[in-house]
């Protein structure tokens, strides 16, 4: 199976991105390209107990974050 570190989800003037990176995951909400994201940053640890589930279940869909949540519990296990 490919490992898969990052999801999108692109609309006009909006953009989600979510990255595994690390131990962590990475969720991004740009609404401006030209600033800042809202940034949120979860363990591993933390993603399991279902911290940014809501988050990403709202803007990519609860078929992606199980399959993030998959990805998470897999490179665990590879730990």
């Amino acid at each position: 199976m490919t490992e898969r570190r990052y999801w999108k989800n692109s609309e006009p003037y909006h953009l989600v991105e979510v990255i595994l990176e690390g131990n962590n995951v990475i969720f991004k909400d740009w609404f401006d390209s030209g600033k800042d994201p809202n940034r949120y940053d979860w363990t591993f640890a933390e993603f399991i107990t279902g911290k940014g589930k809501s988050d990403i279940e709202y803007n990519l869909g609860m078929s992606v974050y199980q399959e993030i949540l998959e990805e998470v519990k897999s490179q665990t296990k590879k730990e």
